[in-house]
């Protein structure tokens, strides 16, 4: 049986950050994702490329304006 004999070197694995630093990267953040929240909603959805299955029926009327 090999004997397990190995240093653990407890090093942080990243440099602490510091609180102007952590507030900035929070704003920069929050613009992206405002930017990128408006940038998906101005797409038109894709046009409908399957045919309709049913037939609608002769008594089919589009809604009142009224509605």
């Amino acid at each position: 049986m090999v004997k397990m004999e190995a240093a653990l070197e407890e090093t942080p694995a990243t440099p602490a950050i510091a609180q102007d630093q952590l507030a900035r990267l929070k704003k920069e953040d929050m613009k992206q994702a405002v930017v990128e929240r408006f940038r998906c909603g101005t797409q038109k959805p894709a046009a409908r490329t399957t045919a309709r299955r049913r037939v609608r029926s002769p008594y089919w009327r589009p809604a009142d304006e009224e509605c």
